[in-house]
């Protein structure tokens, strides 16, 4: 996978970058961390690609939403803890 700063692609024509990524995809960075990946796609498979970038996305959200439960202690709750937590802040809402 090659990789590309924003300030470099900015300065390469859309020719030379496009053809150093029509082997590999190309992933752009700012500031050294990643910020995108630019891939080729045949015509006729966008739809299907928009469909699993967005899978991947939701996957992406629920591990972190997993990694902050972990981290603040809510990963173990039971169903009816969850389901006490939100009566209790039902309860708190309507009372204001």
């Amino acid at each position: 996978m090659s990789t590309i700063s924003i300030s470099e692609l900015k300065k390469k024509p859309a020719k030379q970058w496009l053809k150093s990524a029509s082997n590999d995809d190309l992933v752009i960075t700012s500031k050294g961390q990643p910020v995108a990946v630019l891939m080729r796609i045949a015509a006729a498979s966008v739809e299907s690609t928009r469909a699993l970038v967005r899978s991947v996305r939701a996957l992406q959200a629920q591990t972190a939403l997993l990694k902050a439960a972990a981290a603040n202690g809510t990963a173990g709750l039971s169903m009816s803890d969850i389901d006490a937590e939100v009566a209790a802040t039902r309860r708190t809402r309507r009372q204001k």
